[in-house]
This record gives C-alpha cells, sequence and structure tokens, in this order.
C-alpha cells in the first residue's frame, strides 16, 4: 500500500470518527532529543531513499522546533496532512499545496525572493524520477543563491542525491511500517547519517 493510499484512508477516517482524531495530548520532554540544525542562508538536502525513511518524522522535528517567524513547507505531492501534527505544531506554518513539481519551485523562488521567512522546506521525495531529471541545475544555483541572499535555510527533502552542491547532505535510513503508527515519537527512533557539510560558505 502506498503513502498516498494510507493518505487517504487517514482522510476518511478522520471525516468519520472526528472524535478519534482529536489534537494529541502534549508528550512529556524525551531524555533522548533529536537536534535537526540548518544554517540560515543555506541550501541543504535531506534524501529519503523510500516511504517510509522517515521524512515525515524530520518534518515533525522542524515544526516542534521553535520560531520566532512562521516557516513553509512547500508541499510538492500535496500530501502532508497537518491533523497528523496537531493545531500547536501547525500554528506556525505556512502550507503550499502543490501538484507539480514546476508549480512546487516557483513557490520556492517567491518566498525565497519575498525574504521574510527563516526556514523554507521544500518536499520533493514522492516526485518521480522523471520529473526530477527535468530539474535544471541551474535552478538549484539559483535558489542557493536567493537562500544566501535572503538569509533563509532551505531544505529540500529529495528521494536521492539530487542536489549539486548543497552545504548540508543528510540521508535517511529508516524503515518504518504501518506498525509504526501505534507509537509516540519518544519512541521512535530515527535512523539517520551524520549530517556533513558538502560545500564552504556561498
Amino acid at each position: 500500500m502506498s503513502v498516498l493510499q494510507i493518505d487517504k484512508i487517514r482522510r476518511q477516517l478522520r471525516e468519520k470518527f472526528p472524535a478519534a482524531h482529536r489534537d494529541p495530548i502534549p508528550e512529556e520532554p524525551s531524555s533522548k532529543t533529536t537536534s535537526l540544525e540548518f544554517s540560515a542562508g543555506h541550501l541543504s538536502e535531506i534524501i529519503s531513499p523510500h516511504q517510509s525513511a522517515g521524512a515525515s518524522l524530520i518534518i515533525c522535528e522542524l515544526l516542534d522546533q521553535k520560531h520566532d517567524l512562521p516557516i513553509a513547507l512547500v508541499d510538492g505531492r500535496d500530501t502532508f496532512d497537518p491533523a497528523s501534527y496537531g493545531n500547536d505544531k501547525c500554528r506556525h506554518l505556512i502550507w503550499l499545496r502543490c501538484s507539480k513539481t514546476e508549480q512546487a519551485l516557483k513557490c520556492t523562488d517567491l518566498l525565497l525572493s519575498d525574504g521574510n521567512l527563516p526556514l523554507i522546506l521544500l518536499d520533493l521525495h514522492l516526485v518521480s524520477e522523471r520529473e526530477l531529471r527535468q530539474i535544471p541545475t541551474t535552478l538549484w544555483h539559483r535558489l542557493k543563491i536567493q537562500a544566501r541572499d535572503s538569509g533563509a535555510a532551505l531544505i529540500s527533502i529529495t528521494p536521492r542525491a539530487l542536489l549539486p552542491t548543497p552545504h548540508h547532505r543528510l540521508t535517511l535510513g529508516g524503515l518504518f511500517t504501518l506498525d509504526h503508527l501505534e507509537l509516540t515519537k519518544p519512541t521512535l527512533q530515527l535512523n539517520q547519517s551524520e549530517s556533513r557539510q558538502i560545500a564552504g560558505k556561498a
């Protein structure tokens, strides 16, 4: 069963049984925390090689972090389910729902040009290989320069190493199944390779 099918089933269940999908009770702080830090003014890449690698946990971790200004999620395949994260986490989130890769890239371009957001997450991890190959390298260089000029941390989630010169690259190695839906976030452990600096200062 694909992620898209699971998301559809979740939405149908939420509509039919709203009482069972109320905002979750705030979790007690975990003694073991994951710290995700991405440099302002730089373009970074998170590789999610398959649909169950843990990209949603990365998004959840970024939403958990405190930000002075709203952050943006450019949803390249309109698969983000805000109800799964709760109102508190999504209160400062700007969610841009896109159905085409070209649309997602244009939205990211506009957000960087605006220059008022500290963090922009471009989620392309469910985009087909054919569409990914159509993204010109020059576009990534343009987004990298825009991130530098605006001071925003731009993070792209991709299914494979795609960006030519990201400042950091992080590869997810999780393998989550439907059984993991029953676990709370502190119980879930995200297997990830160490973030490493790919390029120096732009």
